[in-house]
């Protein structure tokens, strides 16, 4: 069992790139078949006054369940994504983020996540991601209008 940090998907990742001024600053580390991650959302994440909004909260499930794809050594991209929000998540408190396998039937991986305040769910996400040819990656990076940025990716 390793506790070392895994990479961001790429430096500019909304989730967990540390480039991204308005990202999450998400980290997450493996821990088996599982990640595991902390977070604190911020202004930049708010909804209504004093709450992290609904989009922070479902982006850093994404996130989360993503960062499996190292776990796994297959990439995919996410097809469905369903959360349950179970209770206010306040700014300016850690979180704790965990991901899991759910079932794997092919080229469809069935995946968990949940983020937790202390010991309370907040929120918590069924996904369906499918398994891609790498070339999907670099064909969104040599498409995209800032290209240049996106030669460094190793992929």
């Amino acid at each position: 069992m390793s506790a070392d940090w895994l990479p961001p998907h790429q430096p500019n990742c909304m989730g967990c790139g540390p480039e991204n001024a308005a990202g999450l600053g998400m980290r997450m580390r493996r821990e088996g078949d599982r990640v595991l991650g902390e977070l604190t959302l911020d202004d930049r994440h708010e909804g209504a006054p004093g709450y992290a909004h609904g989009g922070a909260v479902t982006t850093a499930l994404d996130d989360a369940i993503g960062m499996l794809l190292f776990v796994l050594e297959r990439p995919a991209v996410t097809a469905r994504l369903e959360i349950d929000f179970r209770r206010p998540a306040f700014l300016e408190r850690p979180f704790g983020v965990e991901a899991w396998i759910d079932s794997i039937d092919g080229r469809k991986l069935h995946l968990r996540a949940e983020m937790r305040d202390a010991a309370e769910v907040v929120a918590e996400a069924r996904a369906l991601f499918l398994e891609v040819d790498a070339e999907h990656f670099v064909e969104g990076a040599r498409m995209s209008p800032d290209a240049a940025r996106h030669r460094r990716l190793p992929w």
